[in-house]
């Protein structure tokens, strides 16, 4: 992924036949393509579920109750967790976390009783009953939201070069719609490259990966 957000810019004005700012000044061309490429993300999302993902880990010290999530999860797409308890690397024995532990809201939150291995996602963090005798960690997967262009030379991170043309036709149509100019023409070549889009990002082969290996 090697295409800028110089050459985004270029491209988008081409598709407005406006070589340099008239019209539409850099910073809102520059919204636009952001706007495109969030769009378009989602597109992909679509076509191919895996696309956008992302494996992290982190270590919840004794004593704490909770660890905030990166800021650049894609909506709420955080695929799966899997925990380690007592260790302080993703290795060796783990567990999946329940799907209905991210949604609890933990009633024993500040229990001093007991440690249960329970956990639970809320408002953006991982939280759960505050740990005094061990550390875990936490290994899981989720869908990377596209980071917004601002520098000139910011790149695209997960979408391929090929579909940049997408982004800044997609750019383009929202300039004229704010002007009320015609945009069918670019409507029509935009749905013939979503076609050529969503066979670009399927595999060929289903590819089943162990989750202990995927990092």
């Amino acid at each position: 992924m090697t295409t800028s957000l110089s050459t985004l810019r270029t491209k988008t004005r081409d598709c407005l036949d406006e070589s340099s700012a008239d019209r539409w000044t850099d910073a809102e061309v520059t919204r636009y393509i952001n706007s495109a490429i969030l769009w378009l993300q989602g597109m992909i999302e679509r076509a191919n579920s895996d696309w956008f993902l992302r494996v992290e880990t982190f270590t919840a010290a004794a004593g704490a109750s909770g660890a905030a999530f990166p800021s650049d999860v894609w909506g709420n797409k955080i695929r799966s967790m899997w925990c380690y308890p007592n260790s302080t690397q993703a290795t060796g024995q783990g567990y999946r976390v329940a799907p209905g532990q991210l949604d609890w809201i933990m009633q024993n939150l500040h229990s001093s009783g007991d440690y249960p291995y329970h956990y639970a996602m809320h408002a953006g963090y991982l939280r759960w009953a505050p740990m005094i005798q061990y550390d875990s960690t936490f290994r899981y997967i989720y869908a990377k939201k596209e980071t917004p262009l601002a520098a000139d030379a910011d790149l695209m991170d997960r979408i391929e070069d090929e579909h940049a043309d997408l982004v800044a036709m997609y750019a383009a149509k929202i300039a004229f719609e704010k002007v009320g100019a015609n945009t069918v023409f670019l409507e029509n070549r935009i749905d013939r490259a979503l076609l050529q889009m969503r066979t670009d990002v399927i595999s060929s082969d289903s590819i089943t990966i162990p989750q202990q290996a995927i990092d």
